[in-house]
């Protein structure tokens, strides 16, 4: 009995090895057999569905990957955003805080006055004479002294505006915006009025012919500057050589004081 099955286990064997030997050597003898093609198809099917499979986590990676950069991408927007609000914010406050500062040196500015004093020697003349330039803004005085034989000095002055680096010569009116000449010279001459009364109470042999003060234009006053920070005004009564002591009078102000009637 166990021979009879070991015999039929051995033609089994032996049957399916002859089958296959069978079917190893059609495949070479015939290469393009119908079973050798499925084969093959079903190989290139299962490479496909793996290459398939392989794109298709390649994808969800890539889809993932481009999803966290997009998030990147607008925090990183947002943040530009931000910074260019915040440096705008900072432009804006730091030029306002400039405007401010330059204001305010201007009003600091606006009223110093430097003068420095030369003294010529001239051959003929005890007293020397006396050259004092003072500088305001973009004015320049030049206040000229000259001794006469005994010793009093007689004052000129000139005016200059710096133009494009060169100075240039410019009248009284120049210094005032022109709608308010009439209001200085209305200042001016008040003030006088009221020292005229002093004097010719104090100085009758000088003063006596005079019966009243007479109001003087801007433009035949001389003006003066002085470290002090004053504009003076400065008139001649036309008096006789005797009374050349009381023959002028001044007044000053503040350059603050009358800023707003000072040209720009």
């Amino acid at each position: 009995m166990r021979f009879y099955f070991s015999l039929i286990f051995s033609l089994l064997i032996s049957l399916s090895f002859s089958q296959n030997l069978f079917r190893e050597n059609c495949n070479k003898l015939f290469p393009n057999n119908k079973h050798l093609q499925i084969q093959k198809l079903e190989a290139k099917q299962d490479s496909l569905k793996w290459a398939n499979d392989s794109l298709l986590i390649e994808l969800a990676d890539a889809k993932t990957n481009v999803a966290h950069l997009s998030t990147e991408n607008e925090k990183l927007k947002d943040e530009i955003d931000l910074e260019k609000h915040n440096s705008l914010n900072a432009h804006t406050s730091l030029n306002s805080k400039v405007a401010n500062l330059e204001d305010s040196i201007n009003r600091i500015r606006f009223p110093i006055v430097s003068c420095k004093e030369e003294q010529i020697v001239k051959k003929g003349l005890v007293e020397p004479i006396i050259v004092n330039t003072c500088s305001w803004r973009h004015i320049q005085l030049i206040e000229t002294g000259t001794p006469d034989f005994k010793n009093r000095y007689s004052w000129k002055t000139e005016l200059f505006q710096f133009r494009n680096d060169s100075l240039v010569g410019i009248s009284n009116a120049d210094l005032f915006k022109a709608d308010k000449i009439n209001e200085l010279e209305k200042m001016i001459n008040e003030r006088l009025a009221e020292d005229f009364i002093s004097l010719k109470t104090s100085d009758p042999e000088c003063f006596g012919r005079k019966q009243k003060y007479t109001n003087h234009k801007l433009k035949d006053m001389r003006i003066t500057f002085n470290e002090n920070s004053d504009i003076v005004f400065e008139i001649q009564y036309a008096l006789s050589d005797a009374c050349f002591a009381v023959n002028s009078a001044s007044t000053g102000f503040k350059i603050a004081e009358i800023k707003s009637l000072l040209a720009d």
